[in-house]
């Protein structure tokens, strides 16, 4: 597969990985992603509604 490089250590095991973002920054966006809902996949949830009352509350979004 083009745009994806190994490194290896000094006993050739792989340690990481250079992936092209040019040609595969759309699957890296969507691992990441998938990271991202896995790590916070037991975060407490708030109702939608009062989210956006916060954020008019704060400042952050138009009254």
């Amino acid at each position: 597969m083009t745009g994806i490089r190994y490194i290896t250590n000094d006993k050739g095991q792989k340690t990481d990985l250079i992936i092209s973002l040019k040609e595969h920054g759309q699957i890296v966006e969507d691992l990441l992603d998938a990271l991202i809902v896995e790590e916070r996949r037991n975060e407490e949830t708030i109702p939608f509604e009062d989210f956006v009352a916060q954020l008019k509350l704060e400042g952050n979004l138009d009254k």
